[in-house]
């Protein structure tokens, strides 16, 4: 097995150093990087650009239920891209890090997007990093790792400036 390293300096002044197997010079780099990401309604300081996602444009949440207020364009992936963001927000908006296969199916399905298997639909953002899994059949969660934030940030942007038909 080769050892790979990284070594990151940013302007702010933020450092990382990494040594190991590629997965986990990834798995640290990916961390990094997102805890650099200043959250959406921090102060912008410095030249950190801040992630501009307005939740209540982007999902529309009421009884523990989420519901994307627009439909993310992608053709095969939508439906991953849509439940990455739907994760996210599950976090942010109802402190739900972990939600459960038929959660976020059901949440999906609300939202727009017809899925069949959510184990057939989330294969390439596991595979990817962008999401681990636990458990078995309905009652299987996922939850996003650091690289899976980071896209999920990135796509709920996007959908606020569709929404609210603003430039990202």
């Amino acid at each position: 097995m080769s050892q790979h390293r990284v070594r990151l300096k940013l302007p702010n002044g933020a450092e990382l150093e990494a040594e190991g197997d590629a997965d986990f010079v990834r798995q640290e780099r990916a961390e990094f990087l997102l805890r650099q990401t200043p959250l959406p309604g921090a102060a912008a300081e410095g030249s950190g650009r801040e992630p501009r996602v307005d939740w209540n444009a982007v999902v529309e949440a009421r009884k523990g239920g989420l519901t994307l207020r627009g439909k993310i364009p992608g053709g095969d992936q939508a439906g991953r891209d849509a439940a990455l963001v739907l994760l996210l927000a599950s976090e942010r908006l109802l402190s739900l890090p972990k939600p459960t296969s038929a959660l976020v199916a059901k949440w999906l399905r609300a939202s727009g997007h017809p899925i069949g298997r959510m184990d057939r639909t989330l294969q390439d953002a596991i595979a990817q990093g962008d999401l681990l899994s636990a458990g078995s059949r309905r009652s299987r969660r996922y939850e996003l790792t650091a690289a899976g934030k980071i896209k999920a940030l990135l796509l709920a942007e996007r959908l606020t400036a569709a929404v609210l038909g603003r430039r990202p």
